[in-house]
């Protein structure tokens, strides 16, 4: 029995002693090639995005890249209040200070417009002044303006008056989508800025030109496939040597 005893220990002493022991840097690989990413996309305009990775331990650096010039060097990170411009490809390039091992990865984060109901009710193809004369449009076409070559929706009608929307650069070439936009004060946009939930409204009444003021909420949707745009107390000024206020509400639908 002693010997049989003495056999088994022999043999699991062998056998133990024939175990790899990984070494730190050894771990560090394994971890990294088994490492995920994580996000909560999709996400809405004003919300948090969150994503990451594991932390796989030892000498290692991580490496993300983004839209809008995103940059970090730790395994998860977070953007409150995240806008469109952070909408796009996050890249994560993993790897061991050695060089002996590297994992890449992405994921695709996708931003959504806030979406709303104009808290005004408006006739269709038709814009309130509330100093002004109001509006009628029998013609509401959607194109792309030659001077400015900007996706606009151009309204005309037996009034005086012409009211033109014109929409991000971002959209020239295809539909705008549902949701909440924001104003900006000139026909010229940004080439640089991502946000392209942004419109221009302008309206020539009067012998006036009149431009909407910046950061006011405008609704943009779709009945069956023609675009829809609502405003409500729209804040615009104007200017003819004299300067000129005036608030415009308005509902129009391409024809």
């Amino acid at each position: 029995m002693k010997t049989t005893a003495f056999f088994i220990l022999s043999v699991l002493i062998v056998i133990c002693s024939c175990k790899k022991v990984e070494t730190e840097d050894e771990l560090t690989c394994i971890n990294i090639g088994n490492a995920t990413l994580f996000n909560n996309s999709p996400r809405i305009v004003g919300q948090t995005i969150k994503f990451g990775t594991q932390e796989v331990g030892g000498y290692r650096i991580y490496s993300w890249n983004g839209p809008n010039n995103y940059t970090n060097q730790y395994p998860d990170d977070s953007i409150p209040n995240a806008e469109l411009k952070h909408e796009g490809w996050y890249y994560l390039n993993l790897f061991s200070v050695d060089g002996k091992c590297q994992k890449t990865d992405s994921f695709y984060m996708d931003m959504q417009l806030p979406q709303g109901t104009a808290p005004c009710t408006i006739t269709n193809n038709t814009a309130t002044y509330n100093n002004l004369p109001n509006d009628i449009f029998t013609s509401v076409t959607k194109g792309i303006d030659p001077g400015l070559s900007q996706k606009f929706l151009n309204c005309s009608g037996p009034s005086f008056g012409n009211l033109k929307i014109y929409f991000h650069t971002n959209w020239r070439n295809k539909e705008p989508e549902d949701g909440i936009y924001t104003t900006i004060n000139t026909p010229v946009f940004d080439q640089t800025d991502n946000n392209y939930n942004k419109v221009f409204i302008t309206s020539t009444k009067s012998s006036i030109y009149w431009s909407g003021h910046e950061n006011q909420l405008v609704y943009v949707s779709h009945i069956g496939s023609k675009l829809q745009v609502r405003f409500c107390n729209l804040s615009m000024s104007g200017s003819n040597g004299t300067s000129y206020t005036t608030i415009a509400s308005g509902n129009i639908v391409e024809q």
